[in-house]
């Protein structure tokens, strides 16, 4: 999964052009978060570490507090499946291999090398801090929408939206910790309000949206 240097990593995000920040005056976070018990994304995340730099597809998946998350390198090397729950995570990788532990970001650092904060990224990822780490600090922009987010030694910057399900949700996030750096472009939405599928609208449609 380790590239020889960052310029592959630079090249895949100039691809992700940035988009200006929607200018209406519509809350994140807001009420009724917790109204989407299932809820699933998927997209983009780019990592450097130093001189070092990995990028993978994703997609996360959530049911009233389980969860999945899937990671794919480029032609789908190094994929990986991880699960987990209220009593611990198991990681899956794409020959088979099988990893069970009770700290997420540890696992995966074990079976990658690289610090990648899953258990805080669940939260912050809907707009809020996550419940068993230490105190948020919380920082909103002009519209009164979330911009960023400071906890467990990550900052959390916000800079795109999408409205969907009446309310907006983020599209393009960084999150930095030391010399470690993030960066999550999520390219479609789907909420639903219970069942075992999410249901609703991707990042495009949601434009669109009243």
């Amino acid at each position: 999964m380790r590239l020889p240097g960052v310029l592959i990593l630079v090249l895949y995000l100039a691809g992700c052009a940035t988009a200006p920040v929607d200018s209406g005056k519509r809350a994140f976070p807001g009420p009724g978060i917790e109204a989407y018990p299932v809820w699933q994304f998927k997209g983009r995340v780019s990592l450097i570490q130093g001189e070092q730099g990995w990028h993978a597809s994703l997609i996360w998946r959530e049911a009233s507090g389980r969860y999945r998350l899937n990671l794919a390198g480029p032609m789908g090397q190094a994929a990986m499946q991880l699960d987990g729950d209220r009593d611990g995570v198991r990681l899956r990788t794409a020959n088979g291999e099988e990893r069970t532990a009770q700290d997420a970001d540890a696992l995966v650092k074990s079976a990658t090398g690289w610090q990648f904060p899953v258990a805080g990224i669940r939260y912050w990822v809907r707009g809020v801090p996550a419940p068993a780490a230490e105190a948020a600090q919380v920082s909103t922009d002009e519209y009164g929408r979330l911009a960023r987010m400071q906890q467990s030694g990550w900052d959390i910057r916000y800079s795109r939206f999408k409205h969907v399900a009446g309310r907006d949700w983020p599209t393009r996030m960084q999150l930095v910790a030391g010399d470690i750096s993030v960066r999550l472009v999520i390219d479609e939405w789907q909420l639903s309000s219970g069942g075992d599928a999410a249901g609703t609208t991707d990042a495009s449609a949601a434009s669109q949206a009243p």
